[in-house]
């Protein structure tokens, strides 16, 4: 506050009254408060949100503090992570992930100085340079925390115009995904340090809390997947937004000086969609489309935890991307392939139950991630549109590519990592095939018994990583059926 001389404070509504913006400002500066632990995220959360205790106890709190300079391609930053030790055993090792060097990110991430409950540790990279390993002085006990800290600084690419970027610069717009330092998931066998396939997500993580201080230049028009609760412009031109977010799985940032925006409510959630100006039509129609999906998944599943929600123009050619609270839509989708607006929004929306909430080893069991939130656009056809049009989506979408794998011997089971997948059968097998073996499931157990089955996945491991295993048995649960041949045949065998 000592250089109010110089700066002048930008107040963001961003559909927040200017109280609950002065409110949220406060929060940041202050600790939760012990009667409410979520005190300091409440600006980005629905009101009403609540965490069971013992997930909050384990959620990972981070700070980030970031500059990003698009001019010159790079962006330097500070990390500081708590950590609650949990599991069987106390933790000799840590390890955080660093995305960006990943050859399909085409950018660079290096740390330089790190810290562990004060002491100086030595670290090496790992696993083709995407893995940060923290050498500890002594394991770290179970019930206590670890604190982080580390400076980072990050580089990114312009690209070849018309290419896929998930990181770095193309069309106008500029990139930042996973591009800080993530603590590693954790599985039973140990860290997941995969070098992830280019076919599929990058990694999975834990549930976490996220405060992040974010400075660029002030003509950029950032979206997020936190909400932003101050905004100070400084005399040289550069813009501060402090965020809040979580519990989430990850941050990121998308910005571009061209940015357009317009925005709309979901039950009480703004949603709001950023686009290219000569794309205005598009993207209008992908606010609505968004709208429309969080309202239905809502109704169907359980509601949205966020106040706001976003759906962005990205240079991701006809693909998706799915971060919390944050959907990134092709370019090409807004104009060349227009027809399949509809399908890529309302898929990326579903991503923000299974994914987000309901986390999953993206890279292990890939077909849980992707085939329900594929079938989830059934759910969405078959509310908005009624039951013909849902059933068309389900013939031409699913049935046409798996009953052409039959045919030519090319079916492939559901249950494999994403590594045992090429690239013409990963998208035909994981997200057609594995959409089928939901759409099957609902067949098998009856429509009431499957939308129980999903409402009770999501409220009993909302904010957890849930296995296969996990979802057949509350499968069984719910239906009362032995659903272990079915499991079996289209995991592991061929559909019939």
């Amino acid at each position: 506050m000592a250089r109010l001389h110089y700066r002048l404070i930008v107040v963001l509504l961003f559909g927040l009254g200017i109280s609950a913006f002065l409110l949220a400002g406060c929060a940041l500066l202050r600790p939760a408060s012990p009667a409410d632990p979520l005190a300091v995220y409440r600006p980005g959360l629905r009101p009403g949100e609540t965490v069971a205790a013992e997930l909050l106890a384990a959620m990972p709190r981070y700070s980030i503090t970031v500059k990003v300079d698009p001019l010159a391609n790079a962006y330097t930053g500070t990390l500081e992570v708590s950590i609650p030790i949990t599991g069987a055993a106390a933790w000799r090792d840590l390890y955080f992930r660093l995305y960006p060097n990943l050859p399909q990110f085409g950018g660079g991430l290096e740390v330089r100085g790190v810290r562990v409950n004060d002491l100086i540790v030595n670290y090496g990279y790992e696993a083709d340079a995407t893995a940060l390993h923290l050498s500890l002085l002594r394991p770290l006990p179970l019930g206590q925390e670890a604190h982080v800290w580390m400076n980072f600084i990050g580089r990114t690419q312009q690209r070849k115009e018309g290419a896929y970027t998930i990181f770095g610069a193309n069309e106008g717009i500029w990139s930042l995904t996973n591009f800080y330092p993530i603590l590693a998931g954790r599985r039973e066998d140990g860290w997941a340090l995969d070098v992830a396939s280019p076919l599929g997500d990058v990694g999975f993580h834990d549930a976490a809390l996220y405060r992040v201080e974010v400075t660029t230049p002030a003509d950029q028009i950032v979206a997020a997947t936190g909400v932003t609760v101050t905004a100070e412009q400084a005399w040289d031109g550069w813009i501060t937004r402090r965020y809040v977010h979580g519990p989430a799985r990850e941050f990121t940032l998308i910005m571009s000086p061209r940015f357009q925006v317009m925005s709309g409510d979901a039950y009480g959630t703004q949603v709001r969609s950023y686009f290219l100006p000569e794309d205005a039509e598009a993207g209008r129609a992908a606010l609505y489309y968004a709208i429309a999906a969080v309202q239905i998944y809502s109704d169907q599943f359980g509601a949205y935890p966020y106040r706001e929600m976003a759906v962005v123009e990205a240079p991701l050619t006809f693909r998706g991307m799915e971060f919390p609270g944050l959907n990134l839509i092709g370019s090409q989708v807004y104009n060349k392939y227009r027809q399949d607006l509809e399908n890529l929004v309302v898929h990326e929306v579903a991503h923000q139950w299974w994914y987000n909430q309901v986390g999953s080893d993206q890279t292990r069991t890939p077909w849980l991630d992707e085939g329900l939130a594929e079938w989830t656009m059934y759910a969405y056809y078959l509310a908005r549109y009624g039951y013909f049009a849902a059933e068309r989506l389900r013939e031409q979408r699913w049935q046409v590519p798996v009953r052409y794998a039959v045919q030519t011997g090319a079916d492939r089971p559901i249950g494999l990592p994403v590594k045992a997948y090429g690239r013409d059968d990963y998208e035909r097998t994981i997200y057609a095939k594995g959409a089928l073996f939901f759409a099957t499931l609902r067949d098998e157990i009856g429509e009431e018994a499957f939308r129980a089955l999903l409402r009770s996945y999501l409220t009993r491991y909302r904010w957890r990583i849930a296995t296969p295993a996990d979802f057949q048995a509350l499968a069984s649960e719910v239906s009362g059926r032995d659903l272990d041949r079915m499991f079996k045949r289209w995991l592991e065998g061929k559909a019939e």
